[in-house]
């Protein structure tokens, strides 16, 4: 598989953002949205599958929110292709519904009003390795885990100034199931047992992923 280089990554992604945008080697400014997008590296599982570090932030936040997009070859495609038109899709309309409501990559976006908030959540990705029940993913969609997971922060009081990034991956594979929550940047799994109960994997085997956001409402048009 040939490598690709972050500064390439980075540019690739400003090709399908299509909006104005100044690279700077790894990172790209978004001006019209007040963000700047940083592509780290590559993990390389073989020719066909790949993970793509990219964080999305204001600078005024003091960091980034970090996703290790997944990238499957379909068809002879490229894996790393494959992973920034996923975090493009799946993640980046969070951050871009957070300022432009209205924007046009922002029509998957799911909004959820909270106490003082909202929660922005993207689509959820399910891959059904072997035997999923055949209503596995619109159960998914219905309820998805990382929904569940803000639904309870949002419970916890006031909700901070900085919007709170999170995502969660479940899996059962050869029987075993695992599960991962991830809020800001932080695994903290361990805070928030039960949050996946709903998945009934049935027999079958594979993963699922999904990301939100928890704002205040102040946050909502910076």
């Amino acid at each position: 598989m040939p490598e690709f280089e972050p500064e390439q990554i980075a540019q690739f992604i400003a090709s399908v953002v299509s909006t104005e945008h100044v690279r700077d080697g790894n990172v790209l400014t978004l001006p019209e949205l007040g963000y700047r997008i940083e592509v780290g590296g590559v993990l390389e599982h073989d020719n066909t599958f790949v993970e793509v570090l990219i964080g999305v932030g204001d600078p005024e936040w003091g960091g980034y929110a970090w996703d290790r997009s997944v990238g499957v070859s379909r068809n002879g495609s490229h894996p790393i292709g494959e992973a920034v038109l996923a975090w493009t899709h799946y993640v980046l309309p969070l951050f871009i519904a957070l300022r432009k409501p209205d924007h046009p990559l922002t029509g998957v976006v799911y909004r959820e009003a909270v106490p003082g908030g909202e929660i922005l959540a993207g689509p959820v990705v399910t891959r059904n390795f072997s035997g999923l029940p055949a209503d596995f993913e619109d159960k998914v969609a219905a309820n998805p885990p990382t929904v569940v997971v803000a639904e309870w922060l949002a419970t916890g009081g006031q909700l901070p100034e900085r919007p709170t990034w999170l995502y969660t991956t479940c899996s059962r594979v050869a029987g075993i199931e695992a599960e991962e929550v991830v809020i800001n940047n932080s695994e903290v799994t361990e805070h928030f047992p039960g949050f996946a109960d709903e998945l009934d994997w049935g027999e079958g085997n594979g993963t699922v992923k999904s990301w939100a956001l928890l704002h205040s409402k102040p946050d909502y048009l910076n």
